[in-house]
């Protein structure tokens, strides 16, 4: 039974120097900083957070040799005084050492005057602090939404589980 605790600790802490943590599971918290003035009316800075699912079961080539590729779905939500989005994407990303760089295509949820519906994407890069059994990370990210006044950078903090 020990013999088996250890690999259990082990066995994620040495993959998680190489992947999204032991279960795949990313969470993170920060603002968002809408680009459109009418946006920014509401207030310039607005809360947000996401998580993202690595999808292990899907082979993905890396663009080199140095680098490890892999989708995974992402949800994120960002919220300021009544209006809000919540965009879910499918992601490509590619991790080389502590840095994983992400496109992801997808729709979103959009409460802005009226609620609407529509293609969204993103494109994003996270910096990874050490390598452990729950790595912490910093990220940037670009929104573009289906409704334009929602586009806008997200910045997180974040831990890999």
């Amino acid at each position: 039974m020990a013999g088996v605790a250890a690999l259990l600790v082990a066995v994620p802490s040495a993959a998680s120097a190489q992947t999204n943590g032991p279960t795949g599971i990313s969470a993170r918290i920060g603002l968002f900083f809408p680009t459109s003035n009418l946006a920014r009316n509401l207030g310039q800075n607005w809360f947000a957070f996401g998580a993202d699912y690595k999808l292990n079961t899907a082979n993905m080539s890396a663009p080199t040799e140095d680098t490890l590729a892999y989708l995974s779905v992402s949800a994120d939500y960002y919220t300021k005084g009544g209006s809000s989005a919540l965009p879910i994407a499918l992601n490509y990303n590619v991790r080389a050492s502590q840095i994983v760089w992400s496109a992801g295509i997808g729709l979103d949820i959009v409460r802005f005057g009226a609620n609407t519906s529509g293609f969204a994407a993103q494109v994003g890069a996270a910096y990874e602090f050490g390598p452990g059994p729950t790595p912490f990370f910093v990220q940037a990210k670009y929104f573009f939404s289906s409704k334009s006044d929602l586009n806008g950078f997200g910045v997180f903090l974040g831990a890999r589980f």
